[in-house]
Order: structure tokens, then sequence, then C-alpha cells
């Protein structure tokens, strides 16, 4: 079977074509408002710190909601939890436009960045749950390596789009585009036919812990945080590191993208391979060449090496992410599959947000460097606390 041939077996078994588009088009906010408020709020108080400590309450605040979200999503059903933040989160977003616009306390600006934190829809979650629902069991790490590269599409053209709207119009514009994306995917993917057909586990109750009472979602949790902090890190590094030699600090939105490309590239080529080593045993090799990843961009001298570094290291996220997600996806107990993608994404929004929040403080403290040695010391963690937490995996394996 060729590689486009694997790709659109996936889609076509399950019907999920619509909704992954739908979902692209969501999520593309995804990849423009962490940029885009960090270069409204630093536009507006002339401070990375400020600016990293909002982006910062952003990401908390999504890290924090993400599972609630999803949990009702579970247990009431997608499409009601879809349109509400749909809807709501894009006002938040506005809001915070118009604060900074007038030049509020920096506290101030928080306010609306948790809002919209908060309120961001679960377009995630829900994607990869139908996935999980759909897509036979031999054919689920092609799935989530589509998943994984349709994730880094979006933070190729998001942050592309971010840097010539906040270029061109003001990285406000950017804020607001980034809303109205989300009301468009959001409501597109609610109103798909797989999508209004899911229905909730009947009879199935986790208590409070959810998908947490299993040792190996809690595992393969805690690895995803540390590769939070490390993106965290890269965010507000790059838009200083661009700064530092000669260009506006929006030229960071075209960095990101070309990171996203590597992870794009990268993703392809794990999907089009059926590897017969089970996914846990894949696991350590793949965390390991992120974590080697991730000293690529303290090593890059300017503009081009700091390219062919962000590709190279980009390569090695979209695999481990794909091959995390099918361990996840099985590990976690009947009926609480979305909540589970959704820690997931909860733990690397807030491990980002740990890593925004310190990396800005780094830059205008200690200079880029220290930051971008942040991003270093993010990857190595995360490769000591996946080898740490391999017992759990290797003892719930997970058939392909």
């Amino acid at each position: 079977m060729t590689v486009l041939h694997r790709y659109a077996a996936v889609l076509r078994g399950g019907g999920l074509g619509p909704a992954l588009s739908a979902s692209i088009v969501g999520r593309l906010s995804l990849g423009m408002t962490g940029l885009a408020t960090l270069l409204l709020v630093r536009e507006s108080t002339g401070s990375y710190a400020v600016a990293g400590a909002v982006s910062a309450a952003y990401a908390v605040a999504f890290a924090l909601g993400a599972p609630v979200r999803a949990r009702a999503a579970d247990r009431r059903g997608p499409v009601r939890v879809l349109v509400q933040c749909s809807v709501a989160q894009p006002v938040a977003l506005i809001a915070l436009v118009i604060l900074a616009g007038r030049h509020v306390p920096a506290f101030l600006l928080a306010v609306p960045a948790v809002a919209g934190g908060l309120t961001v829809p679960p377009l995630g979650a829900v994607m990869r749950a139908l996935w999980a629902q759909h897509v036979e069991p031999a054919a689920l790490s092609t799935a989530y390596s589509l998943e994984s590269v349709a994730v880094e599409l979006c933070f190729v053209v998001g942050p592309t789009l971010t840097a010539g709207l906040a270029a061109t119009a003001g990285p406000g514009t950017a804020v607001v585009t980034g809303g109205l994306l989300t009301v468009a995917g959001g409501l597109w993917l609610a109103g798909c036919r797989t999508v209004r057909a899911v229905r909730p586990e009947v009879g199935t109750t986790h208590g409070m812990a959810g998908p947490l009472s299993s040792p190996a979602v809690r595992a393969l949790l805690v690895t995803v945080l540390g590769i939070g902090a490390s993106f965290g890190a890269l965010e507000v590094a790059l838009p200083a590191f661009a700064e530092r030699h000669g260009s506006r600090p929006a030229a960071a939105g075209i960095l990101l993208a070309v990171w996203s490309v590597g992870s794009i590239l990268g993703g392809l080529a794990y999907g089009a391979v059926h590897s017969q080593r089970p996914p846990a045993q894949q696991l350590p090799w793949l965390v390991t060449a992120l974590a080697v990843g991730t000293l690529l961009p303290l090593l890059a001298t300017g503009p081009v090496a700091m390219g062919v570094a962000l590709v190279l290291y980009g390569s090695t996220i979209a695999p481990f992410m794909a091959c995390n997600a099918v361990l996840l996806g099985g590990a976690a107990p009947r009926g609480t599959a979305t909540e589970a993608f959704a820690w997931s994404s909860s733990m690397i929004f807030g491990g980002g947000a740990l890593g925004t929040a310190t990396a800005g403080l780094l830059v205008q403290h200690a200079g880029t460097t220290a930051a971008l040695a942040l991003v270093t010391a993010a990857g190595a963690l995360t490769l000591v606390v996946s080898l740490t937490g391999l017992r759990h995996l290797q003892a719930r394996p997970v058939e392909l």
C-alpha cells in the first residue's frame, strides 16, 4: 500500500474527512493565538516578561479547562460543548485586543487571556477520540500520524498568518482572526455527522480521577509536560532571536512555521512505515530523538542555521506525538478517551505556560541564549521522565 493510499484508507474507513477538515480550520487558532498574544502584549507594554506572563496565563487556563470540557464531551456528548466554546472563546480574545489597545495594566490583560484559555473548544480531543472509535487498531499509528501532521499544518499556517497580519495590520488583527477561525471550525465540527452520532458510554463511571486512574495514562501525561515546556520556551526565544539578528520579532512566525514543516515531514514518514515493533518499544527511541532535537536550536548561530536546526528538531515531534497518542488511547479506561486526550493537551499547554513564563524572564534578564538553553533542559527532563515511566507502559501493552 502506498503512502497516499494508507492515509486515504483511514479517512474513508471512518468517514472522518469532513471532521478532520473542520478541526484543522478551528485549530489554526491554536497556531496563532500564542504568538499573536505575545506580540500584542509586548507591543502594548514593551516588555517580553509581561508578554510571556500573559501568554502563560492563557496557556495555564487552557490546561486547567481542557479536561473539564472534554469530560463534559465524554459524558454528555461533544456537540453542545463545541458550540458553547466556539462562541465564548472569540469574545474573550476580542476583549483582550480592546484592553491592550487602551494600554491597561498587565494584570487586566490577564483576565481575558484566562477567559480565552478556559473556553478553547476541545477540537483536538474530540478528533483524537473519533480516530480511536472509527479506525482499525492496525491503522491507528497512521491515523494519529495524520492527526499530528494536521496539527503541525496549523502551526505552519498559523504562525505565518500571524507574522503577516502582525507586520501589516498589527498583532490585534491576528488575535481577532484566530477567534474567527475558532468560530468557523468549532461550529463546523459540531455539525459533522460523525460528531453528532457520538453517544456517551452508558453505565461507565470512573469517579473524579477519570482516565488518571490508569498508571499508564499518568506516565504518558507526565512525559508530555516537559515537551510542552520546551515548546513554550522556544516560542518566546524565537522572537528575541529574530530581533537579536536584525529582524522584527514577528519574523519568528516564519521560524515557527519552518519548525512545524519539519514535524510534518517526520509525521508523514512515520505514518508511512508500519513498524512491527510495539508502540511501547518505539517510544524510548522516539523520545530520545526528540531530546537530542531540543539541543539543536541552542547551537544555531544565525537565522539560516536556526531554520535548519528547527527542521531537524521538528522532524522528531510528530512521530513521538503519534506514538504517544496510540498508547494513550489504548491505556485510557473505557468512556474516558476524550478526557485522556484533553489531559495530554493540558499537560503540553501547562508545560508550555511554565516554559513561556520562564523564558520571558530569561530573555529579559539573561538573554536569548539562556532561553534556548531552557528548551534543551526541558528536552533532557522529558527523556528522563519518559524512561522512568516506561515500566507502566510495558505492563499494559497496546496491540496494533
